[in-house]
């Protein structure tokens, strides 16, 4: 087994590590996705309880700009990376 890993060529280790670093691109992207989705969510599900909570917008759309740059972030330090 070992030597299968020997034998690897310069040219296996720069895919393998391209490879890596678009799953980590791609991974911080979707769970940044996965969080917007989440804020929409409950806060969708807060309006549909208690309406006048349209009052407080601005804070949601905080909160989802951080994640918004928070994923923007990512992507430029993986553009980077690769």
């Amino acid at each position: 087994m070992f030597s299968v890993l020997a034998e690897a060529t310069e040219f296996d280790v720069q895919v393998a590590e391209a490879w890596s670093k678009a799953g980590m691109l791609g991974l911080a992207l979707a769970i940044a996705a996965i969080g917007l989705a989440l804020v929409g969510m409950n806060y969708m599900k807060a309006l549909g309880r208690n309406p006048e909570a349209g009052k407080a917008a601005g804070q949601v759309v905080i909160i989802a700009a951080m994640i918004e740059v928070t994923a923007l972030l990512a992507f430029l330090l993986g553009a980077f990376l690769l």
